[in-house]
């Protein structure tokens, strides 16, 4: 993936140009009216700050075209305004939105001359505001004040968190190539799934407006008190039509996509190419950072936590009496986790890898975390958006689909599921969602509370989940993590032959070489790390996301800095330690022992086979915004030190020396 997107990264950095012509128009198109709600800025425009972020475009370059484009569409948004009056409510694309033109001009009498600034921020109004501010006949110097200010004050809102965004990744890739990938996938899927969201609720209200009107005209046409009844439920004037009309196109498209679905899964062809493709692309982009994070998410979703906010959920609506939701709720959630044991035990579909799950758990189809998830998040979106407008409603959607996306990828990501799995159990929890939302669309929303509501939920989600995490996150890291397959060698065939196996260097997680390693080491840590100990390394504790918080620190000393998480394909160094570099007190050497599949077997026992790495680091700056140690070689001094440790060491003992790429390479074993 890297190598895809390397090219288009490496375009902008030599023609930046191109870059900022797009990021304007963005910024344009997005501020012309009507024309903005449909054009991605956000998402455009925070990746223009990732870039910044990662040292691929100038921050002032680009706050400047974003503040120059976004002016100048209000302004002319403006002056069409002012030039044609209350005829460009008439005129194509506002007569196509007269409901948002109507609130945009509520907003603006309510703010007045501040509807400028505020509804630049706002959903939806912000599309006609200039524009009808202009048919107000608003003073010209006036609006190019707030105008200007605002746009400027909007730049920036967008801008800065990109660049933020961008210094976390540019942090990530530091520590390894395919975590950044991984997070990349991670942040292009949620950001999709969020502008989808916006997208259909900003553009599909008025035309499925005129389409109930229709039908409402045509069951009105029916003899019969069922028709009529249906004609007032879908009418455009019942406010709660739409919602309703949508929610039971959700639950018969979803329940024929779940007929194809189980098809395929009772036919036996339900692990598609596409499913082994995914898995594959998961399994090569497998690494211990993002192992971690993905170990997190997943436990968000484990059955103590959605347990814990299902629960929380329907003793809400107890307490304040909505009877009818939280029956409902239970209904619903009960129903789903049902579906997902029964479709379990009736298909009994494998896992992609060979998880330890034993009962019902052995088998994957569908996905319990993404299908409980996706219920109970999506009752709760249903729930706190019961009485709010079109964008608050996109709002929640997004903000429960964010969380449900994330768990669902980290279940494919992990190897726990199969693609189809993760998009079955999506479909099914939409399915109950949309059942649910007809459900309570008659329950009146003062008995819900819906802030109270969403903030309970969320603190329980977060808090459990924590907990959750803080007691059982080792164990699940070893429950997911990669397989290990250990291959026994004899020993006199590691050193005559099966050396040469191994990698003469550290390989990235990107693919790329790395530093030549020095040794390869036969025997037990505890046997290693002792005498190199009384020798004047220190041992670093394993590296864990706690011992970034120091890099956050830009005048951190080097020795305030844990060594750098350097990985060799994809795993963690098992030993690392360091030592000062003599006569140069910006620098220190860093020895990192990386366990191979390789292990020496004699006498019915064994020993892993590590390879060894030396460097040296120093202490490097990103942007004035963190310190990170960056590697360099180690100089031939540092090497035959080490060379001369290894062979006068007791407890260690140099077998034999060999040559590769012009350097020497040290087979070590742990002395008798």
């Amino acid at each position: 993936m890297l190598d895809y997107i390397q090219p288009y990264l490496d375009y902008f950095t030599a023609n930046p140009e191109w870059a900022l012509i797009i990021v304007f128009l963005i910024a344009l198109g997005e501020a012309l009216l009507i024309i903005g709600l449909f054009v991605p800025s956000t998402a455009v425009l925070v990746g223009a700050g990732v870039l910044v972020g990662t040292g691929h475009l100038g921050f002032w370059p680009v706050i400047a075209v974003t503040a120059t484009g976004c002016i100048a569409g209000d302004q002319f948004s403006y002056w069409a305004g002012r030039l044609f009056g209350q005829q460009l409510k008439q005129m194509w694309p506002l007569s196509r939105y007269p409901q948002l033109v109507a609130r945009g001009e509520d907003f603006v009498r309510e703010h007045g001359g501040k509807s400028i600034a505020i509804g630049r921020f706002v959903p939806g109004v912000k599309s006609v505001v200039p524009g009808i501010v202009g048919m107000f006949g608003m003073n010209q110097l006036f609006f190019v004040f707030v105008n200007v200010t605002s746009g400027i004050a909007w730049s920036f809102a967008h801008i800065v968190p990109g660049v933020l965004i961008g210094q976390g990744l540019a942090f990530a890739g530091e520590l390894s190539g395919r975590l950044l990938m991984v997070l990349v996938i991670l942040l292009v899927i949620l950001a999709l799934a969020g502008y989808v969201i916006r997208l259909v609720a900003a553009g599909i209200s008025p035309h499925l407006d005129r389409l109930l009107w229709q039908v409402a005209q045509w069951a009105r046409a029916k003899p019969g008190r069922s028709w009529q009844r249906f004609a007032r439920a879908v009418a455009p004037d019942n406010p709660r039509s739409v919602m309703i009309v949508l929610f039971a196109a959700i639950v018969f498209s979803g329940l024929l996509i779940m007929a194809h679905f189980a098809f395929r899964a009772v036919s036996g062809v339900a692990v598609s190419n596409l499913d082994i493709s995914i898995a594959s692309l998961m399994r090569e982009s497998r690494n211990a950072p993002a192992d971690e994070i993905m170990t997190v998410i997943t436990m968000m979703g484990d059955t103590l936590v959605m347990t814990a906010l299902a629960l929380a959920i329907i003793l809400w609506l107890v307490w304040h009496r909505a009877y009818r939701a939280a029956w409902a709720a239970g209904i619903a959630i009960a129903a789903a986790k049902i579906f997902e044991l029964a479709m379990k035990l009736g298909v009994q579909r494998t896992r992609p890898s060979d998880l330890a799950y034993d009962g019902v758990s052995l088998y994957s189809f569908p996905s319990g975390h993404a299908t409980m998830a996706a219920v109970i998040f999506g009752i709760l979106a249903v729930l706190v958006s019961h009485a709010m407008g079109r964008w608050g409603r996109a709002v929640v959607y997004a903000m429960c689909a964010l969380v449900v996306v994330a768990i669902a990828y980290s279940r494919v990501y992990l190897g726990a599921h199969w693609l189809s799995d993760v998009l079955t159990g999506l479909v099914f929890g939409t399915v109950m969602m949309a059942a649910f939302g007809v459900a309570v669309e008659a329950v009146p929303p003062r008995r819900i509370r819906p802030l109270g509501l969403m903030g309970a939920a969320f603190a329980v989600f977060l808090g459990v989940g924590a907990l959750h995490v803080a007691q059982g996150f080792t164990s699940a890291t070893e429950f997911y993590a990669m397989p290990d397959r250990r291959i026994l060698v004899p020993s006199a065939q590691w050193l005559t032959a099966d050396w040469q196996v191994l990698p003469v260097r550290r390989i990235d997680l990107a693919g790329r070489p790395g530093e030549v390693f020095v040794a390869q080491y036969a025997g037990s840590l505890e046997n290693a790390a002792a005498p190199l100990a009384a020798a004047g390394w220190t041992a670093a504790p394993v590296w864990t996301w706690r011992d970034s918080l120091p890099y956050l620190n830009p005048d951190a000393a080097l020795a305030d800095l844990s060594p750098r998480p350097a990985l060799h394909e994809g795993l963690k160094a098992r030993l690392t330690l360091t030592r000062p570099v003599a006569g140069d007190p910006g620098a220190r050497s860093v020895l990192r022992f990386y366990q191979t599949p390789l292990a020496v077997a004699e006498a019915g026992a064994y020993q892993p086979i590590y390879v060894v790495s030396l460097t040296r680091e120093v202490k490097s700056h990103g942007l004035g915004l963190y310190a990170m140690p960056t590697p360099g070689p180690a100089s031939d001094e540092e090497r035959a030190a080490l060379h001369a440790l290894f062979a006068g060491a007791p407890g260690l003992a140099v077998q034999g020396t060999r040559g590769r790429e012009g350097a020497d390479l040290d087979l070590v074993t742990a002395a008798p």
